[in-house]
């Protein structure tokens, strides 16, 4: 009988566990109600950063809209607080959700500037109110500190800059730190943010005290990858710093770690000679960084080096969360950077004809992207004219219309019947935004018969680019 007895506990046990397991593997599912009525009957789309490092934004939903603009959407994927990011045509606002949680939000943004190209250039977001959430919330409490934040920062970012009085100081910050308490040993995501948003004016202060800084800040057991103000705080202590904050790395030790050896191993090694370094997941992502800031330096640094040495840390790591982020790094080095390929397209011309990136295999292209609110596009067209007369049997043109109504290439190129290349209309692909990052005009890039770029941008049709042309293709006046 007692065997039977503790056959039984064990069944009831193991059938209780099994409905535990299953639980906890059942994805709990993010909702997200609410209205967009400058998006109605289109499209929004969300993000979520692959990490915060490198912030490369990966697409996550798709979301469609009614005609009153109201949406909804499931989101099984978020499994910690996430920072989620709102997209209408080049217009962003960001939203923290957390698993488990359902959200009515109204979202609002400027309805001029939403039809704009360079919308984000001029200040313009997508507002989010969260119409279900109360003063607990954590989108509340951070807008609510933000916005205190900027006004603190605003009236007193002067004095701290220039080195105010310690007691000075001192009085503005137990001001600022009695409005927000926070613990030093809390680590819920509010907290950590309060925390290292604190830590930057802290920084900006002792700024020539970093290790005083790095001992508060960064001499803890707890690497907070998802929360936004904590890697903030570690890209902007650390901003440069292989190539010119620490007097531990010498240019001498970089070129010879870099250029010569191309060794990841003794690189890790000769940075951790640095006091701020010595712990080791600080210490490689300083390393990402710094080897992405020296992309800016192609006459000192062997550029393919540097992205080998990347590969070389996503391979070796033993922090998981560091593989991704050395990835996404290692891929910014082929993003839009002469002898890159160029990003392929399909755009549509006047009359709805595909403009493939296919038709240009095998020959120079050059491309502009334009609107027709932008004036200096419009002015830089006669000498693109003028190239395109002299150098129409070596180079191709492509002239991207970026307006939101398509019909408004129509209407141009009726206005303008002397401007006799090829033009097309982007067809308000995101995609295409994307890759080609034509957020501020004029902008033209060249692109060689291999499809790689020449040059991007290309230099203004005032200030030399006919000089460009003749200079590859000679003069053929």
């Amino acid at each position: 009988m007692r065997i039977f007895y503790n056959i039984l506990k064990i069944s009831i046990l193991t059938f209780v566990l099994s409905g535990w397991t299953l639980l906890a593997a059942a994805p709990i599912k993010t909702e997200i109600h609410g209205v967009a009525r400058f998006a109605a009957n289109d499209t929004l789309r969300l993000y979520t950063y692959d990490d915060l490092l490198s912030r490369n934004l990966v697409l996550t939903a798709k979301v469609p809209t009614d005609a009153e603009g109201r949406f909804s959407v499931s989101l099984p994927q978020i499994r910690q607080t996430t920072l989620l990011t709102f997209c209408y045509r080049t217009t962003y606002g960001s939203f923290y959700v957390m698993p488990g949680w359902s959200y009515d939000v109204d979202l609002y943004t400027d309805s001029v500037l939403i039809g704009r190209i360079d919308a984000e250039m001029l200040g313009n977001y997508i507002q989010i109110t969260c119409l279900n959430c109360d003063s607990n919330e954590l989108n509340w409490k951070i807008n609510y500190f933000d916005q205190y934040y900027t006004y603190f920062m605003y009236y007193n970012g002067a004095a701290i800059v220039r080195h105010a009085p310690k007691e000075v100081y001192d009085s503005l910050m137990d001001v600022f730190t009695a409005r927000f308490p926070v613990s030093e040993t809390a680590i819920d995501f509010y907290s950590v943010y309060v925390r290292y948003r604190i830590a930057l004016i802290e920084n900006m202060y002792y700024g020539k005290e970093r290790l005083k800084v790095y001992a508060k800040y960064l001499e803890t057991p707890y690497v907070f990858y998802d929360n936004p103000a904590y890697m903030d705080f570690i890209s902007l202590f650390f901003e440069n710093y292989l190539y010119s904050g620490s007097h531990h790395i010498t240019k001498g030790m970089l070129r010879q770690d870099i250029n010569e050896l191309n060794n990841y191993h003794k690189l890790l090694d000769d940075l951790g000679k640095d006091p701020l370094l010595r712990n080791e997941i600080i210490r490689e992502l300083v390393l990402m960084r710094g080897l992405s800031d020296l992309k800016a330096y192609p006459e000192e640094f062997k550029q393919q080096n540097l992205e080998s040495l990347l590969v070389a840390l996503s391979k070796n790591t033993k922090f998981k969360e560091h593989r991704q982020m050395a990835d996404n790094m290692r891929k910014s080095f082929h993003s839009l950077e002469k002898g890159c390929l160029m990003p392929s397209f399909c755009l549509k011309d006047v009359h709805g004809a595909d403009v493939p990136s296919s038709r240009y295999a095998g020959k120079y292209l050059y491309i502009q992207f334009f609107t027709t609110y932008c004036q200096d596009c419009i002015r830089e067209m006669p000498v693109l004219k003028y190239l395109h007369d002299l150098y129409g049997d070596k180079v191709e043109f492509l002239s991207v219309m970026l307006d939101y109504e398509p019909m408004k290439l129509y209407h141009f190129l009726r206005d303008y019947p002397d401007f006799n290349w090829q033009f097309a209309h982007f067809g308000n692909q995101s995609a295409f935004l994307d890759d080609y990052k034509p957020y501020v005009l004029p902008l033209g890039l060249l692109v060689d018969p291999q499809g790689k770029l020449v040059t991007y941008p290309a230099p203004p049709a005032s200030e030399g680019l006919v000089e460009l042309f003749v200079r590859l293709f000679g003069d053929n006046q």
